[in-house]
């Protein structure tokens, strides 16, 4: 009797309790999983409101397959500028990939490639440079534009790597 106790308990053990939750709202599906090996919630966001949830449902599959059109390349572009662009700290090279800039500025480049009509703009891109602020210095609440700590070579390279992106679009 004692080993059939601990067996059926090991088993209850091994045997995730899964409880699933569904809410439907006007501008949101969300589903909630919850399982004992795995506490999370998986979300649905609708990005188009036709009101049917299977319609939408593909529509956002589609976005996300595709690359949502406006993020065309990207992590490519981010791939670049993490790997060729490093700013320069008494004589120590810190990437850009490392100091985890690559992402934003390659969404922001994106933006404005865009917005500047699919055309590169040298005086917009290096202003990108020089509006993103890096902290230095720790809690002293210093901060220097990137541009000013990138080398000149490096500034040259971030612009021709988004030269290169915005002549692929």
């Amino acid at each position: 009797p004692a080993a059939a106790a601990a067996a059926a308990a090991a088993t209850a053990r091994a045997r995730p309790r899964t409880t699933t939750t569904t809410t439907t709202t006007p501008t949101a599906v969300t589903t909630t999983t919850t399982t004992a090996a795995r506490r999370g919630a998986l979300q649905l966001r609708r990005a188009s409101n036709t009101g049917n949830i299977f319609v939408d449902g593909w529509m956002d599959i589609s976005d996300v397959v595709s690359g949502g059109g406006s993020s065309l390349g990207v992590s490519e572009l981010a791939e670049n500028i993490g790997k060729d662009c490093y700013v320069d700290i008494n004589g120590w090279h810190l990437f850009l990939k490392d100091m985890k800039f690559h992402i934003p500025l390659a969404r922001i480049v994106s933006q404005r490639v865009a917005t500047d009509g699919k055309r590169f703009k040298e005086d917009a891109i290096t202003q990108i440079l020089k509006d993103c602020p890096v902290k230095v210095a720790g809690n002293k609440g210093a901060t220097l534009p990137l541009f000013d700590l990138m080398p000149k070579r490096c500034v040259e390279d971030f612009l021709k790597i988004a030269e290169e992106y915005a002549n692929d679009l």
